[in-house]
C-alpha cells in the first residue's frame, strides 16, 4: 500500500529530506528536477492542511503545469486535462500502461487526471513528454 510520506508541516522537504525520503529514488528525483529546470519549470512546494501533506506545484511564471508528491514507493506526478485536450495525452508515445491507467482514473469535475509513479528512466521520459504536451496547449 502507498503512503504519502512528506507529511510533518514542520519539516520542509529541501534536499536532504528528500533524499531520505526517497531513498534510491532521488536520482530519478534530481534527474526530472534538472530536466523541468531547462524547460524554466519551478519547483514550489506548499504544505495542504486538507491533505496533511506537501505538494510540489510545476509552475512557469504562474502557470501550474502539475503536481509532485512523495510516496514511500517513490514520487509521482499529476496532471490535470480538460475532457477537450486529453485525447492527445493517449495519442503520445509514452507507455501503454499510463494511457490505461489515465482513461480508468476516475474525473475530477470536467478535469481528467494523469497521475505517473515515476519509478524508472522510461517514465520520467515519459512525464516530460506529457508535460511538453500540456506545455504546449493554449
Amino acid at each position: 500500500m502507498e503512503n504519502l510520506i512528506l507529511t510533518d508541516p514542520m519539516v520542509k522537504p529541501e534536499n536532504v529530506v528528500l533524499e531520505n525520503a526517497l531513498g534510491k529514488n532521488y536520482k530519478l528525483f534530481t534527474e526530472f528536477a534538472n530536466k523541468i529546470s531547462e524547460k524554466n519549470i519551478l519547483l514550489e512546494w506548499n504544505y495542504y492542511n486538507d491533505g496533511k501533506s506537501w505538494l510540489c506545484k510545476l509552475l512557469k511564471k504562474k502557470k501550474n503545469y502539475g503536481w509532485l508528491s512523495v510516496w514511500n514507493t517513490g514520487f509521482k506526478v499529476t496532471f490535470y486535462f480538460a475532457e477537450k485536450v486529453i485525447d492527445g495525452v493517449y495519442k503520445l508515445d509514452i507507455d501503454d500502461e499510463i494511457k490505461k491507467t489515465a482513461r480508468e482514473t476516475k474525473s475530477v469535475g470536467k478535469s481528467h487526471a494523469v497521475i505517473i509513479l515515476i519509478k524508472n528512466k522510461k517514465r520520467l521520459n515519459d512525464v516530460i513528454k506529457i508535460l511538453e504536451y500540456k506545455m504546449n496547449l493554449k
